[in-house]
């Protein structure tokens, strides 16, 4: 935080400059979980309503990063659409089933996610949560009843598939 106010204060720094491939400052805070620095870089007007080359936003990072309170900020900014299709046309609940955040994907169900949507691999939200492995992650979308379990992706497999293949033994033990 001290950094950064530092290089916003010397004035030479663009809140909404971009790397290689497009992404902003605050999408790189979200993504590392900094729920103090995104509000920082909102105040000095970051522009939040970006994407990068890819076409994720500003909630993508942030359900990445899987800060429960970072994520809750970037939803409280209201400018990123909760399904919003980034990357692979993956959406954040899927980012966040990925890297077994629960608690993450339990707040974006609450608040309207939609899980029963596909990516362009023909990948579930299940299929997401089996290949990141975490036991928990996996039984709250199970108990969410919306996908079904035996359901294929483009290549044929099942997200209990994925979990063999990722070596995820105690999640293709429940599934």
């Amino acid at each position: 935080m001290a950094a950064v106010k530092r290089i916003l204060a010397a004035g030479q720094a663009d809140v909404n400059c971009r790397d290689v491939v497009g992404r902003t400052p605050v999408m790189w805070v979200a993504w590392r979980g900094h729920r103090d620095v995104v509000e920082l870089l909102v105040s000095e007007r970051a522009d939040v309503s970006q994407v990068d080359e890819h076409g994720n936003n500003i909630l993508h990072y942030a359900c990445r990063g899987g800060d429960v309170e970072t994520v809750k900020c970037v939803l409280s900014l209201h400018v990123a659409d909760i399904n919003s299709r980034g990357g692979w046309s993956r959406t954040p609940v899927m980012w966040v089933a990925w890297r077994g955040h629960r608690e993450v994907v339990e707040l974006l169900v609450s608040e309207g996610a939609d899980v029963s949507l596909v990516d362009e691999d023909g990948n579930n939200i299940l299929h997401y949560a089996c290949m990141g492995g975490d036991v928990e992650t996996v039984k709250y979308v199970l108990s969410l009843n919306v996908v079904d379990i035996d359901a294929r992706n483009n290549a044929g497999l099942t997200a209990a598939d994925v979990a063999r293949l990722k070596g995820h033994k105690e999640v293709v033990k429940l599934l």
